[in-house]
């Protein structure tokens, strides 16, 4: 294991900091696979078919706008550097965005409620694409080490973590005081706050770290770039493998609501416990990953937080509205040991694909590459909801208005079953088996040079 020197080294508060960032972006992102297709089927009554492909045509939006955001953050030139401006500006307009998606007007027309929902979906991952491009294009340009790129991500799980704990449990006692209807305008004023914050925090709190900005040995238009990191084959693996266990994690938090109201019958409960225990495993797992990960090696860890969610995920299909409160909680603690290891392998990973990238080309196109990676974690949150909405819909599920609970016929509960278990856990077997020809290590790194 190679030492990181005094000149590799950031401050505690330098990757604090920048991690803090992540409570807005996974926030955001955990807002739309967890309550927003049950929000538009059973509070803006949209059908659940509509609702998903509402979601995944948004995300496809952004096919275009994460590496064009990428590109134009990479030919930026400010006294703040080329990235920290985005995160300013990002941070407001995603306040906006989040505060509207859940204060709808009401709207009688159901084809008139979809339309508006559409938009403010665009508007959504528009403010999105202009903070988080350039915020994860950050961690390849403040250090060049290896490890200590894994030490940042450990930090930033522990932000996800703390989105996580108030999208469930802020979420869920919103919903119980408040209901469907006022809890989600409450949801969308309070955690848009905490959004906001954290995203002005990861901006202040970089103004100091150091920037490795590299000067480009030629220019390149966008699509000569994105031609280009399809011959990075690193990224492109990785790119497969995060996009089955996004869409794995994409289709578990649509389902999970879904699973607490129709079959466990604690909708509430379950949110709790959930927030709680993934809270809790969270931070008990992220040392023991982070020390694995360079103890063993990035890749083999990796491949065992994957597998260990497919079997996790998978006992989902035991249960019912039986099942004791702890079974479901030690769940919920394997499930979170097994998220914090891929979370803080696969981000530690990204920085090195982009290291990759430019030791062979002399090319500096961190954003080209968080711009793409933006585009498909995007694609994948979207995909999921799509998928799971449209086998609902195709079940016969019953969408109503105003948070009513409707009866659902027996092969809908089915469907809620395969979206919460069977999906998640065959994506992330998958992830598993094609981590197998992903082979970049330090060593490799070291060793890579100009073509």
């Amino acid at each position: 294991m190679t030492e990181i020197t005094t000149a590799d080294r950031l401050t505690f508060g330098q990757k604090l900091g920048w991690a803090v960032g992540a409570h807005g972006t996974s926030t955001m992102i955990g807002v739309l696979v967890t309550y927003l297709l049950i929000y538009m089927t059973d509070v803006l009554g949209i059908a659940a078919f509509v609702a998903g492909a509402i979601i995944f045509g948004a995300r496809m939006y952004d096919l275009v706008t994460d590496p064009l955001m990428g590109y134009i953050s990479d030919r930026t030139k400010t006294r703040w550097g080329r990235r920290r401006p985005y995160l300013l500006l990002g941070g407001f307009v995603c306040f906006i965005a989040f505060v509207a998606l859940f204060n709808v007007p009401d709207i009688d027309s159901e084809t008139g409620m979809a339309v508006y929902a559409a938009f403010l979906l665009i508007l959504f991952t528009t403010a999105y694409t202009i903070f988080n491009v350039p915020y994860l294009a950050m961690p390849a340009e403040m250090t060049d080490s290896y490890n200590e790129r894994t030490s940042m991500m450990g930090y930033r799980v522990v932000f996800f973590t703390t989105a996580n704990l108030g999208l469930f449990l802020g979420g869920a006692m919103l919903l119980k005081a408040y209901g469907p209807e006022q809890g989600y305008a409450m949801m969308g004023w309070i955690l848009g706050g905490f959004l906001l914050a954290s995203m002005l925090v990861a901006f202040y709190a970089t103004g100091s770290a150091p920037r490795y900005e590299r000067t480009e040995s030629s220019h390149l238009s966008l699509r000569q770039q994105i031609a280009l990191v399809a011959d990075n084959k690193p990224f492109m693996i990785f790119l497969a493998v995060k996009l089955c266990q996004l869409i794995a994690q994409a289709s578990s938090q649509a389902a999970l609501i879904f699973f607490g109201v129709y079959v466990l019958q604690r909708s509430e409960e379950l949110l709790l416990s959930f927030g709680t225990y993934f809270t809790v495993s969270t931070f008990v797992a992220i040392p023991l990953w982070t020390w694995a990960g360079k103890r063993f090696g990035k890749k083999p860890v990796y491949m065992t937080a994957a597998i260990l969610y497919a079997i996790v995920m998978s006992s989902w299909m035991l249960s019912d509205s039986s099942e004791a409160q702890w079974i479901v909680n030690a769940r919920i603690f394997g499930i979170g040991v097994a998220v914090t290891g891929i979370l803080v392998m696969g981000f530690s990973i990204l920085p090195d694909t982009m290291e990759y990238d430019r030791r062979r080309t002399g090319l500096n196109r961190e954003g080209i590459y968080a711009g793409l990676y933006s585009t498909m974690e995007k694609a994948a949150s979207g995909f999921g909801p799509l998928l799971f909405g449209a086998y609902l819909g195709s079940m016969g599920y019953v969408s109503t208005r105003g948070g009513e609970i409707a009866a659902q016929p027996d092969a809908a509960v089915s469907g809620i079953y395969i979206g919460l278990a069977v999906f998640p856990a065959t994506a992330a077997a998958l992830s598993a088996v094609l981590l197998i020809f992903y082979k970049l290590d330090e060593k490799t790194l070291k060793a890579a040079g100009p073509e």
